[in-house]
């Protein structure tokens, strides 16, 4: 059985925890650390390509900060997702086959936790888990690639790769005659293939090329639109009112049981700004009984107590369209307080 998360009976609690306090009281000097002299050991269930490894490193080095006395063991699954790469998600479970068979682990006692990409989760998760904690979060754009000395001009036709109905509506919409073409593998595999020709231009989330240091990190700034050179390729930086980003994108979710050790664990690590953005922008999928794959952008800027929400509507209708009828594209933000965040969503959505 699946469960929400994200928003109505099951929403995560999102009240902030002072940085010395553990959450409901927690206190690391409680744990059951050791059992006959050994440490306490905690799985942390990951998938293999080298970006899940990366973000997997990322959460573990931050318990192992925290709590020194626990061995932090990762374990690499192979999911459904990775090993059927020649079908559209779409075509075989959508993204929630990246995600059943770490929920299952956990369930079993196989893995403790499961770090995933937080935009690839789907919205229900089975019951009895829940998104339990964050990360900081990385760069939210999304990122155009194409071999150096390239021009694109708005009426040029060219090919661009990307599986993504966000993406494919929102670069049509600065490209009047760009060609969308599927494309799937993981990030090595993807600017291979713009290598060999077999697109012009490729689009790929900025944070999973800065986490795997592609490009250089540069630091969570949604407004810029720069190129960075490097290896022959042009990385150009689309601003997110250009191109609106998935909901919870450059977001790392650690997944567990809903209480317990390891729970309390991941909570004492979690970015609690960061959890607010992932609970706010799933929050407005699940109001529009949105999932992983409709053509939405959802994106939340935190300053202080104020936020700013956004959205990214596709025409869905569009693309049932003769081909050269214009998609249509709605915008629309919010602003208001942070702590009035689900009267936000409500507004954003009508």
């Amino acid at each position: 059985m699946r469960v929400e998360n994200g928003h109505g009976k099951n929403k995560p609690n999102i009240r902030k925890f002072a940085e010395n306090d553990m959450a409901d009281g927690f206190n690391s000097d409680g744990l059951d650390c050791e059992s006959g002299g050994q440490k306490k050991t905690v799985k942390v269930g990951t998938r293999g390509s080298m970006l899940a490894l990366a973000q997997t490193e990322l959460v573990i080095k931050a318990l192992k900060e925290r709590f020194p006395q626990i061995d932090f063991q990762m374990i690499a699954m192979s999911t459904r997702g990775d090993r059927d790469t020649s079908r559209a998600l779409l075509e075989f479970g959508g993204k929630a086959v990246f995600v059943e068979e770490f929920e299952e682990a956990i369930l079993k006692g196989d893995i403790d936790i499961a770090v995933h990409s937080a935009k690839d989760m789907p919205m229900e998760i089975m019951e009895g888990l829940t998104i339990s904690g964050t990360l900081p979060r990385a760069c939210p754009q999304d990122v155009l690639i194409y071999k150096s000395g390239r021009i694109f001009d708005r009426n040029e036709s060219f090919v661009v790769g990307t599986s993504s109905l966000r993406r494919q509506y929102q670069i049509k919409d600065m490209y009047r005659n760009a060609v969308c073409k599927n494309l799937r593998g993981n990030v090595g595999t993807r600017i291979q293939k713009l290598e060999a020709g077999e697109y012009d231009a490729i689009i790929l989330a900025a944070a999973g090329l800065e986490r795997l240091g592609v490009i250089e990190d540069k630091g969570n700034d949604n407004t810029e639109c720069f190129e960075v050179h490097k290896d022959e390729l042009t990385f150009r930086y689309i601003s997110t009112e250009s191109m609106l980003p998935a909901a919870c994108q450059g977001i790392i979710a650690i997944e567990t049981r809903t209480s317990g050790e390891v729970y309390d664990m991941v909570r004492a690590i979690n970015d609690t700004e960061v959890y607010t953005q992932l609970t706010c922008e799933r929050a407005v999928l699940n109001r529009l009984n949105a999932g992983c794959h409709e053509p939405i952008g959802v994106y939340s800027e935190l300053y202080g107590d104020h936020m700013k929400l956004s959205l990214m509507k596709a025409d869905a209708a569009s693309s049932d369209k003769e081909k050269d009828e214009e998609i249509q594209i709605h915008r629309k933000t919010v602003e208001g307080n942070t702590a009035d965040w689900e009267q936000l969503v409500e507004v954003l959505i009508k």
